[in-house]
C-alpha cells in the first residue's frame, strides 16, 4: 500500500464521514412530507456543500497520490503513462 494512504487514512475517513453526513441530511430532507420553501433552499445549499466537500476530498487525497507515486513512477522508468493515467482522472473529475 502506498505510504499516502496510511498516512492521510484518518483524514481522508473523517472528510468522508462528513460526506455522509451531508448527504444523509439531505435525504432526511427530501423524505420530510410538506412544501416548505426554507426547506428547498436548506437542500440546494447542503448539495453545493457536498460538491465543495467532494473537491476538497479529491484534492487532499490527489496531493498525497502524486507525491508518492511520482517517485514510484520515476523509480521505474514510467513517468509517462503515470502521467496519462492521472490525466484520465483528472479529466473525468472535471466533467
Amino acid at each position: 500500500m502506498a505510504a499516502h494512504f496510511q498516512r492521510d487514512r484518518r483524514r481522508l475517513v473523517s472528510r468522508v464521514n462528513r460526506l455522509v453526513g451531508q448527504l444523509e441530511a439531505v435525504r432526511t430532507l427530501l423524505e420530510q412530507d410538506g412544501e416548505d420553501e426554507k426547506r428547498c433552499y436548506e437542500v440546494m445549499r447542503q448539495l453545493a456543500s457536498i460538491k465543495g466537500a467532494t473537491r476538497g476530498l479529491m484534492s487532499a487525497y490527489m496531493e498525497g497520490f502524486v507525491r508518492d507515486h511520482v517517485k514510484m513512477a520515476a523509480e521505474r522508468g514510467e513517468l509517462d503513462a503515470f502521467a496519462d493515467d492521472l490525466l484520465d482522472v483528472v479529466r473525468s473529475f472535471q466533467n
